[in-house]
């Protein structure tokens, strides 16, 4: 692969992590309230992992990770990540990321979530004298009231105005029905759905117009993974049969969602979302009543299986 590809894959992974994700949900994800019970969850109350967390951070994890161990140590395994002095870097991108999201982007200043059990949300630190204290996220929100200034990237401004390129011209759907792709619709109409390496589906989009300030956004749903080695699902729009060889430099490119090891969890069961309004007009789908979708297993031979696949409106 050159390496005009490869940087262009960067330059696209960060402007659909970031620039698309719009949304505090889509960009950090859903609620997770004390009390819910993950081991008997549905789709409809389950967790929903961010682009931010689950895409651009994990993705560093398993990069720096040492594929000679069993399971990615250090940096690679959610247990010993923090043994790597790269660990508090890589976190303090990600909170700069943040920040960068909030304040510059092209369409003006987002938005954290409101969310009371968010801002009020309590952790206990030591402080610098050995005391224990407790800190709420509402206490931490404004960098400036902490002392935290980051200096502006010089790069930023690339992957910020990135803009991805069509691979296709025309609607894949004709292709995919006639190659025997089905028809897939939001649990719980079709069971458990095992993506083997890799998986493709004819999804319909609202058949409503689309109201003003909102999204167009996929939800994969009920994504279930065995939590023991790295698995990344990356998902794809108009490429039928997409592949790990698949490159991720274009419109048709969604996003990748990344699990890291846990050894003190078996399995992870999560919803995940991808705003896809910005792909389908870069591609010339807008009018189309369905469209492809194509979710792609990498990094292990993991089981991934899903519950869903549905397109929906949702607020800005």
């Amino acid at each position: 692969m050159s390496a005009s590809i490869v940087t262009n894959q960067n330059l696209n992974n960060m402007y659909q992590s970031v620039v698309t994700a719009s949304t505090a949900s889509l960009f950090m994800g859903g609620a997770l309230r004390a009390g819910v019970d993950l081991s008997n969850v549905t789709v409809l109350n389950n967790t929903l992992g961010g682009s931010l967390e689950n895409g651009l951070h994990t993705a560093i994890h398993y990069y720096v990770g040492d594929p000679t161990t069993q399971l990615l140590q250090n940096m690679g395994n959610f247990g010993t990540a923090a043994r790597d002095p790269l660990f508090y870097s890589h976190h303090s991108n990600v909170d700069r990321l943040w920040e960068v999201w909030r304040l510059n982007m092209p369409d003006g200043e987002r938005a954290d979530h409101t969310d009371p059990d968010f801002l009020n949300a309590e952790f206990v630190f030591y402080d610098e004298n050995a005391n224990m204290v407790r800190v709420k996220v509402s206490d931490v929100l404004d960098n400036q009231k902490l002392g935290v200034y980051y200096k502006k990237g010089r790069s930023d401004h690339v992957w910020i105005n990135y803009s991805p390129p069509a691979s296709t011209n025309e609607s894949a759907v004709p292709v995919a029905l006639s190659g025997g792709v089905p028809l897939v619709g939001e649990s719980p109409l079709n069971g458990t759905i095992s993506i083997g390496t890799n998986f493709s589906a004819i999804v319909k989009r609202p058949s409503e117009e689309k109201p003003s300030k909102t999204l167009e956004v996929l939800t994969i749903q009920g994504v279930q993974v065995a939590r023991d080695q790295f698995v990344a699902l990356v998902a794809f729009v108009n490429i039928p049969w997409a592949t790990e060889n698949t490159t991720t430099d274009s419109a048709e490119y969604l996003g990748t969602f990344n699990i890291v090891p846990d050894p003190a969890k078996s399995s992870l069961n999560t919803n995940v979302k991808y705003e896809i309004g910005d792909n389908l007009k870069r591609i010339g789908l807008e009018k189309e009543a369905e469209v492809v979708i194509s979710l792609v297993v990498t990094g292990s031979n993991a089981t991934v299986t899903i519950q869903g696949l549905k397109i929906d409106y949702e607020d800005q």
